[in-house]
């Protein structure tokens, strides 16, 4: 006997963890509207990317909830609108870049002092594209909850307050 979850194959997924002992919804909601923005940017900086949001009907950003011990997890992946299926391609693409994304700017993150402060003479450079100012408003939202995870393809950002470590 077949169990028809296991049979069903997993769309690629960029997964955002948020404690959910205490969740604002103002902060959820500015999340969700950053994110968008944020992924649309990164979609747009490669050929697949602009051609799917070149005309109408976009492709739609389709999230999925689930709770897992003290978190409350969203999951994203992006579907065409018509047939409103999944679309695996796309969506591993945008994640894919906009994890490198946060990479680079996680690398020119200023080094913290001692006791947490930026280290003196340590200016924010501006950002090098669209998508990289739109990947840096993403960090500040899940920076303003308590504890966050964005995961995607065993590449992992954490932040806990203003505290933000990469790691597979």
């Amino acid at each position: 006997m077949t169990d028809m979850n296991s049979a069903k194959k997993v769309e690629p997924q960029l997964e955002i963890a948020l404690d959910r002992s205490r969740l604002p919804v103002s902060n959820l909601s500015s999340l969700l509207r950053v994110l968008q923005a944020a992924l649309r940017e990164v979609a747009r900086g490669f050929d697949e990317g602009r051609r799917a949001f070149a005309g109408s009907p976009y492709p739609v950003l389709v999230t999925s909830t689930a709770t897992e011990e003290d978190d409350l997890v969203l999951r994203f992946h992006f579907e065409d609108t018509v047939p409103s299926t999944p679309s695996s391609r796309l969506s591993t693409l945008t994640f894919t870049a906009f994890l490198e994304e946060f990479k680079k700017l996680y690398i020119g993150q200023p080094q913290r002092g001692l006791w947490g402060e930026a280290v003196v003479g340590s200016q924010r450079r501006a950002h090098e594209s669209d998508a990289a100012r739109r990947v840096d408003e993403v960090r500040m939202e899940l920076q303003r909850f308590d504890r966050a995870r964005l995961t995607f393809d065993r590449q992992t950002v954490r932040f806990e307050g203003d505290r933000m470590e990469m790691g597979q």
